[in-house]
């Protein structure tokens, strides 16, 4: 495929967001967003239903190379949609449209334009489906990112098993967490508290032995604890 075709599809898919854009929308949710970012101020029913419609435009028999094309593409662009575009674009692929060398390209997404908004998604999705598809890559890859200095690589280490439930590797998130734990970063602190407060929908116990171990402590004491009395009391029925 010509990169002129990437072009025009792209520019298919802003048409339709100018056109449906909202300057007082797009400004509240630039102030959301701390002012990363500018917005066309189109919300997420409205954004999903133009990307339903565009998604229609593109050929069903893109190769790989072509839809990263697209996907970096859409990276470039100014306002917060097109990522948000990409985001669910490439979540939404399925595992045989999934290829080893993707990761490469995941990372580039996760480092780039970062902000929790893409990020979380990210990681939470492909970056978990990744590891399922190719196990093989996950200590590798896992020993890149949670000893690089980008913060956003580092989250994405927390929280790439946020779906798994009782797939988790708990001994992998007890050793990032306490790789992790004295780092102060808002962030960190943050997706640290969101792992163990998610996996202690299946696992109470463990998540509450390890916070005691650790001396958890702050903001993500705080997230990792939210759910485990309640968690506690149904773990112990079903026993």
């Amino acid at each position: 495929m010509r990169s002129a075709d990437i072009q025009t599809f792209i520019q298919n898919l802003e048409d339709k967001f100018r056109s449906n854009a909202n300057y007082e929308n797009g400004l509240a949710m630039s102030r959301y967003m701390k002012d990363h970012f500018s917005f066309f101020g189109i919300n997420a029913p409205l954004r999903a239903e133009i990307k339903k419609e565009w998604l229609k435009v593109l050929p069903e028999n893109m190769s790989s190379s072509d839809k990263w094309e697209l996907v970096h593409e859409l990276w470039k662009r100014e306002q917060r949609e097109f990522q948000y575009i990409a985001v669910e674009y490439v979540n939404g692929w399925k595992n045989a449209e999934m290829n080893r060398d993707d990761i490469e390209h995941l990372k580039f997404l996760i480092t780039h334009r970062s902000w929790w908004d893409t990020v979380d998604l990210l990681a939470s999705t492909f970056l978990g489906k990744y590891f399922l598809k190719f196990p093989e890559e996950k200590a590798n890859i896992i020993g890149q990112w949670r000893n690089d200095e980008n913060m956003w690589l580092k989250r994405s280490c927390l929280l790439f098993q946020l779906k798994y439930k009782e797939r988790t590797d708990l001994q992998l998130l007890k050793d990032l967490i306490r790789q992790f734990q004295p780092i102060k970063e808002f962030f960190i602190q943050k997706a640290i508290g969101w792992s163990l407060r998610q996996y202690s929908k299946w696992d109470p116990r463990s998540v509450r032995e390890f916070v005691n171990e650790i001396q958890l402590s702050g903001l993500a004491a705080k997230e990792a604890t939210k759910y485990l009395e309640r968690m506690t009391d149904l773990y112990i029925c079903k026993k």
